[in-house]
């Protein structure tokens, strides 16, 4: 820093304050990837879907229609599963890689602070869903998803790029638009995980991750 030009100073005082309190490492490709596997699990889910309706006579005339419900609901659960493992670890790949091509550690008090604030909303509305489920109202599950997925991304924002706080904020919007409108829950879903994801991975991408 230089007395000379006390503007850039200045900026360069910001960017080292916000290097410190932020993790900046998060790549965009987190994003794209974690989109692509929502894309896919979906594809997945509509297969099974269908494939319960084409059952779902066989179930009718032996009056199991609850093991029916049931039986698909789990199946779904399964996908959902797998699709979060799956975007977890291409999620933390990409930041590491990232965090490696920065010469950074990916594991500091300031990613710590990250996933709590993350997981705590995450955990809690987890066992929220798993209410709905036990409760039978599987079609509010997916607006509450999408809202409780948008809370964990607004609570984490404060440790990573404010762009975030669009994502959170979209997410929620359209959870609670999927839960007015109970017949555009699955098409929530593809949009919130699948659609948002890759549009904000990609701007992620563009704007701070090919500098």
């Amino acid at each position: 820093m230089t007395d000379k030009n006390p503007l850039e100073d200045l900026r360069e005082i910001r960017r080292l304050m916000e290097n410190s309190s932020k993790f900046l490492s998060l790549s965009g490709l987190s994003g794209i990837f974690a989109g692509l596997a929502a894309l896919g699990g979906a594809w997945l889910a509509q297969k099974q879907i269908v494939h319960y309706e084409n059952l779902g006579y066989f179930y009718y005339i032996q009056d199991r229609m609850d093991d029916w419900s049931y039986e698909l609901s789990i199946r779904l659960l399964g996908i959902a599963l797998l699709v979060l493992v799956v975007a977890v670890s291409f999620g933390v790949l990409f930041t590491w890689l990232k965090a490696k091509q920065q010469g950074k550690k990916l594991w500091t008090n300031l990613s710590i602070r990250l996933v709590i604030s993350l997981s705590v909303p995450l955990f809690f509305g987890g066992l929220f869903l798993a209410g709905l489920f036990y409760h039978g109202a599987y079609m509010l599950i997916p607006g509450a998803t999408l809202l409780m997925y948008g809370m964990a991304l607004l609570n984490a924002s404060k440790y990573v790029h404010q762009d975030i706080k669009i994502l959170a904020l979209a997410e929620m919007a359209l959870g609670i638009y999927s839960i007015f409108d109970l017949t555009f829950g699955m098409y929530g879903l593809i949009i919130g995980f699948g659609i948002f994801h890759i549009l904000y991975g990609t701007f992620m991408y563009f704007k701070y991750d090919r500098k």
